[in-house]
C-alpha cells in the first residue's frame, strides 16, 4: 500500500474507516504518541476497552503473543486494537514472523505498528511497507516551526505572543515534544495568566545551553575564528556531545550553501526564506554570513566536517583537539 498523508489519516479515523494494518513511523516522536490516543479514541468503546486494546513494547514483546493476540477477536465491538510500539528495535527475523498476518489481515483487529528510523532496505521493512498502510512523520521545518508552537500553546488554552514565539523557537528548536514540556512549564509558571509573554519563555525556559549552540554556528558563519573556539570551549564544559557539536555545524553550514545558492539566483526576502526553510526573521542573519563564504568554500567547510566526524568517531586523539582543528580550518578557508 502507498504512504499517506498524517491528514487522510487523521480523516479516516474520525469517520471510523480503519485499516488493518497500520505502519506508522518517523522521526518526530510527538506526532507519533499523539496517534496512540488518536486510534485509542476512534477503534475503541470505553465499557469494553478493557478486554480489546493490547499494548506492546518491542524490547519485551514475544512476537508470538503479538501475532496471537492480533488473532483474537474482539469482545462485545467491531475491532479489537492492538499496538506494537518501538518496531525499529526488532531483529529483522522477528518482524518477519508477523508476515503471515500482513498477508491475511484480521480485518476485525487494528493493528498498528510504531517505529521511529527505520531502514527502507530491510527486508521486513519492504514487506511493512508494501502491505501496510503507511504514514512517516516528519519533524517540521524551521519555517513550521512558529505555528505548532502557537497550537501547542492553545491546546494548553493559552495564547503566545509573536516574540515569544520566535523566543522559545529559537531556544528549544523544533523538538515538539520539548517545546510542548516548555510551554506546560510556563503554563505553571504564569498561573492565572493566559497569554504567554517573552519575559516568560526568558525566566522559565534554560537556555544557556541553547546559546551557545547559536553562537557558537554564527561565529564560524562569520568566521569570527576567536569567538568561535570561546564557544567551543563553553559548550563542552555545558558537556556538549561532541559529535553533535559537529552535526550541529554541518545543519548550519548546509543553510548557509542553500541561501548561498539563492542569493546567487538573485532570490531574497520571503521566497529565500522558503528555499531555505527558515522562518523570515532568520533569513538576514543567514545572508549576511553567507555573503562571506563563496559556494566551493561551504562545500570544502562540509568536506572538513566530515572528516571531523568521521576522525571523532574513530580517531585515539583527543577529541577536543579535532574540534579545536576543525575550527581553525572552517573560519579559514
Amino acid at each position: 500500500m502507498a504512504i499517506i498523508d498524517q491528514q487522510k489519516l487523521y480523516k479516516d479515523l474520525d469517520s471510523k474507516k480503519f485499516q488493518a494494518i497500520y505502519f506508522l513511523f518517523g522521526d518526530e516522536p510527538y506526532l507519533l504518541n499523539q496517534c496512540v490516543d488518536r486510534f485509542k479514541y476512534a477503534v475503541l468503546d470505553e465499557n469494553t476497552t478493557d478486554f480489546n486494546y493490547s499494548l506492546f513494547y518491542s524490547s519485551d514483546a514475544d512476537i508470538t503473543t503479538v501475532k496471537d493476540t492480533v488473532e483474537t477477536l474482539p469482545v462485545f465491538t467491531s475491532h479489537r486494537l492492538i499496538i506494537l510500539k518501538n518496531a525499529h528495535e526488532l531483529k529483522d527475523s522477528e518482524l518477519i514472523q508477523l508476515e503471515p498476518i500482513l498477508e491475511n489481515p484480521v480485518e476485525s483487529s487494528v493493528f498498528v505498528i510504531f517505529a521511529e528510523k527505520v531502514d527502507k532496505r530491510k527486508k521486513a521493512i519492504k514487506i511493512l511497507l508494501d502491505k501496510a498502510v503507511c504514514v512517516e512523520f516528519k519533524k517540521p521545518y524551521d519555517n513550521q516551526v512558529p505555528q505548532w508552537i502557537s497550537h501547542l500553546a492553545q491546546n494548553q488554552g493559552l495564547k503566545i505572543a509573536t516574540d515569544a514565539i520566535h523566543r522559545l523557537h529559537r531556544l528549544v528548536g523544533n523538538n515538539l515534544t520539548e517545546l510542548d514540556n516548555q510551554i506546560q512549564k510556563i503554563q505553571q509558571y504564569i498561573g492565572a495568566k493566559t497569554t504567554i509573554e517573552m519575559a516568560d519563555v526568558n525566566s522559565v525556559v534554560s537556555f544557556s545551553r541553547e546559546e551557545s549552540i547559536f553562537d557558537f554556528t554564527k561565529a564560524i558563519g562569520q568566521k569570527d575564528r576567536v569567538k568561535a573556539l570561546e564557544q567551543l570551549v563553553s559548550l563542552l564544559d555545558q558537556g556538549q556531545n561532541e559529535v553533535g557539536i559537529v552535526s550541529l555545524l554541518s545543519r548550519h553550514i548546509r543553510m548557509l550553501l542553500t541561501v548561498r545558492s539563492g542569493m546567487d539566483q538573485g532570490l531574497g526576502g520571503a521566497k529565500l526564506a522558503s528555499l531555505a526553510q527558515v522562518p523570515s526573521y532568520f533569513i538576514e542573519s543567514y545572508c549576511d554570513q553567507a555573503r562571506l563564504w563563496p559556494i566551493r568554500k561551504l562545500e570544502e567547510a562540509l568536506i572538513v566536517l566530515h572528516e571531523t566526524d568521521k576522525a571523532l568517531k574513530t580517531s585515539p586523539v583527543s577529541s577536543h583537539i579535532w574540534l579545536e582543528n576543525m575550527v581553525l580550518k572552517s573560519c579559514s578557508l
